[in-house]
């Protein structure tokens, strides 16, 4: 009998998940039928759905209320099914409702569990007192805080009838029991897998330069998710500065620079190059696909802090992360930036410090350092795992274990 997977999501999905997620193999090779949930409308308020402006994938089942979907979840449990539980994350009432009657209903579910590239943080007083300083009367971030951790305690007494965790976050003392652990790649990781055999001559011709776009400061991000205060960014300001900066990189290296939209903006419309106007101008590829056929012959990367950078390292390509001593920057944001540097082994390039000429010491690999953030952020060393796309791990245990 043909598996049914239904897929909880708690953000707007679009194309790039359906393709991040790998479903289309999924479907295909071992003839499941995936059914997706796109739960945005039920979980989150009306301005971080509204930072979305790539369009909602046209299959998913859209849910406009939580009775809606406890109506459309009582037809489905009734069938044999496997439930993809993204929501698990999410902590609010809405989200406390929906795993409630996932955890009553006794299917097998997958959870998914991915490293995130922050540094561990120790949440002690002054990490309290820090946050209190810096948040001030911002009671909408308190609240946030109160909701996650109240229906966290909450949700801490109903447990699952049978799960298996998704794994992919390979730093040390991760608290899971190892038989409900299957080991699966980072998920750009994965992707670019999909892709290692591509060599397009095509691509050859010219040298080209692939810029991960972050969403700020055009696009607000995932500040209403907690309900942080914006910084007061010179929009104008920081374009002028970024497209200089690519000029000057073309004109250096004789290369394209090709901008990769982030996941949220990017454009379906052939109409619309780019949601973003500042790149109107420039050559913009809102593909899904566009850094998988990329990579392999990218000439280097630019980064803001994107995990994006997995290609990069998945290829062995140079990452030369950006930052600008003229923008102001969110707190996490610097700091995210600051990390993956490090991480990485190279130092933040001030492109309103323009020379130019220095940029090639920017462009060495630490081979040391790719190796680490490789093994300990994006796939294992064990089994075949680091050769073989998600799907293929997935899909396999499905078939001889569910």
């Amino acid at each position: 009998m043909r598996k049914k997977i239904l897929l909880l999501f708690p953000y707007k999905f679009t194309e790039f998940e359906y393709y991040k997620f790998e479903i289309s193999k999924l479907e295909k090779k071992y003839n499941f039928k995936i059914v997706i949930n796109d739960l945005s409308n039920i979980l989150n308020n009306k301005k971080l759905n509204l930072a979305w402006t790539s369009k909602r994938y046209q299959k998913v089942l859209f849910f406009r209320s939580i009775t809606e979907w406890i109506h459309f979840f009582n037809k489905i449990k009734k069938k044999n099914i496997i439930i993809f539980n993204f929501v698990n994350n999410c902590y609010n009432f809405n989200s406390f409702i929906i795993k409630l009657y996932i955890k009553l209903s006794k299917k097998p579910v997958f959870l998914f569990q991915e490293a995130s590239i922050d540094s561990i943080i120790k949440k002690n007083t002054s990490w309290l007192l820090s946050n209190i300083y810096h948040h001030k009367f911002n009671f909408r971030v308190y609240l946030f805080y109160l909701n996650y951790y109240f229906f966290y305690f909450l949700m801490s007494f109903f447990k699952y009838k049978k799960y298996f965790t998704l794994f992919s976050d390979y730093r040390k003392n991760i608290n899971i029991k190892k038989n409900l652990i299957i080991n699966i790649n980072q998920h750009d990781y994965s992707n670019s897998l999909l892709f290692t055999n591509n060599n397009n001559n095509n691509n050859k011709k010219k040298k080209y330069i692939i810029y991960l776009d972050s969403p700020s400061p055009y696009f607000t991000g995932d500040t209403h998710l907690i309900g942080n205060k914006l910084p007061e960014w010179d929009t104008k300001g920081w374009y002028k500065d970024l497209l200089h900066f690519f000029d000057k990189l073309e004109n250096y290296f004789d290369a394209d620079v090709i901008i990769i939209p982030h996941p949220k903006h990017k454009s379906l419309n052939k109409k619309i190059k780019s949601h973003n106007p500042y790149f109107k101008n420039r050559i913009v590829n809102n593909d899904s696909t566009s850094l998988g056929k990329l990579s392999t012959n990218a000439f280097f990367f630019i980064s803001r802090g994107s995990t994006a950078v997995a290609y990069a390292v998945a290829h062995n390509k140079p990452v030369v992360c950006i930052s600008s001593s003229n923008y102001a920057y969110e707190k996490n944001e610097i700091k995210g930036l600051l990390y993956q540097a490090k991480l990485l082994g190279c130092k933040p390039f001030d492109i309103s410090k323009l020379h130019i000429n220095e940029i090639r010491k920017f462009l060495k690999i630490n081979k040391s350092k790719y190796c680490n953030y490789k093994y300990t952020y994006l796939t294992t060393k064990k089994g075949k795992i680091e050769k073989t796309p998600n799907y293929k791990i997935i899909g396999d245990f499905i078939s001889k274990h569910i």
